[in-house]
């Protein structure tokens, strides 16, 4: 098993306190000419969290993870890393983080071992220790048995997976992958999650951009949503999705469907009202206080109702509805 072991200089020891604040950004610009590609974004985000960053292309996820890792300079706000004010100390931060972009090249001319050799002496670890270091890197993305083979021949999905390997060598604290996925086959896609699940339990805490939006709320403990530069929902992964959207609702009946019908229709809480063969479907725009009046309005009416449960949103409901919901609020200004 493949474990971030053995600290290099400077480095504090993984894992602890998952509550422990590693990641802090306050009122996060990013300015391109007259483009505002990130507006005033604020995270907090925990050691050992896989957090996922989802968005629409031109969100500014990418403009964001690059400020992160000390690629862009912000035109204004803060960063925070592992205690470290990139401001102040903006190279420190290489010690300690990992970054993936996306379609990260591979050296056509060199095989794999080779290339991950070259970068684990830039690194400068030990002669004795490369061998071993790369070995293990390989083998967690399951490239080991395609380690003689030369760059130019790699698929893209194997190409992002050496990527990976490569982004892993140093043993970061922090890993910040852009599109990681991108290219890789499903297979390997669930390998990239055990992987990212494994570093979390050792500590490391992980940025993950993607459109695979459902793949995200598998693997994320906490996710923010973008759109056009805009933070517009960051936090645990249930709470967003519980939040970000209407509650959608199944209800089933013995007797009393058409009442139930009636009932639901004359709500103001109650949307999308459908019928099919497994009951009644619907989404409901209040708390919960008032899905249980719903209810109990149900079986007072003499619904004998048999089933009534609250389904949580999909990411892609969550990221359309708050996308939806910030573009009505944009149109009323």
């Amino acid at each position: 098993m493949f474990a971030f072991s053995g600290l290099t200089a400077n480095s504090e020891p993984r894992g602890g306190d998952i509550n422990k604040l590693l990641i802090e950004t306050k009122d996060l610009r990013l300015d391109y000419g007259e483009l505002t590609a990130v507006n005033n974004v604020c995270l907090q985000i925990s050691a050992g969290e896989i957090y996922g960053l989802v968005g629409p292309n031109g969100a500014g996820k990418t403009s964001l993870l690059k400020m992160l890792a000390n690629l862009h300079t912000p035109t204004y706000g803060e960063i925070s890393i592992c205690g470290v004010d990139l401001s102040e100390n903006p190279r420190q931060v290489y010690q300690t983080i990992g970054y993936m972009p996306d379609l990260s090249p591979v050296a056509p001319e060199l095989k794999v071992w080779e290339f991950l050799h070259f970068f684990a002496a830039s690194y400068g670890i030990a002669a004795s220790k490369i061998r071993a270091r790369v070995d293990s890197c390989l083998e967690l993305v399951q490239m080991q048995e395609h380690r003689n083979v030369y760059g130019k021949e790699l698929s893209r999905g194997m190409m992002q997976r050496v990527v990976l390997a490569k982004t892993l060598i140093p043993k970061p604290r922090v890993l910040m992958l852009d599109e990681p996925a991108s290219g890789m086959d499903p297979l390997a896609r669930i390998n990239l999650k055990n992987i990212l699940l494994t570093l979390s339990d050792q500590g490391v805490t992980t940025i993950v951009s993607s459109h695979i939006l459902t793949e995200l709320a598998d693997m994320c403990t906490s996710v923010g949503i973008m759109d056009k530069g805009v933070l517009l929902k960051s936090g645990a992964i249930e709470a967003v999705l519980n939040e970000s959207s209407a509650s959608s609702i199944q209800l089933s009946v013995l007797s009393g469907q058409e009442t139930a019908l009636k009932l639901l229709a004359a709500s103001v809480n109650v949307i999308e009202v459908k019928q099919h063969s497994g009951g009644i479907s619907f989404n409901f725009s209040s708390d919960e206080a008032g899905l249980a009046e719903l209810l109990q309005a149900l079986i007072a009416a003499g619904v004998k109702v048999t089933g009534f449960y609250k389904k949580s949103a999909s990411m892609e409901e969550a990221l359309l509805g708050l996308v939806e919901n910030k573009q009505q609020l944009s149109g009323l200004e």
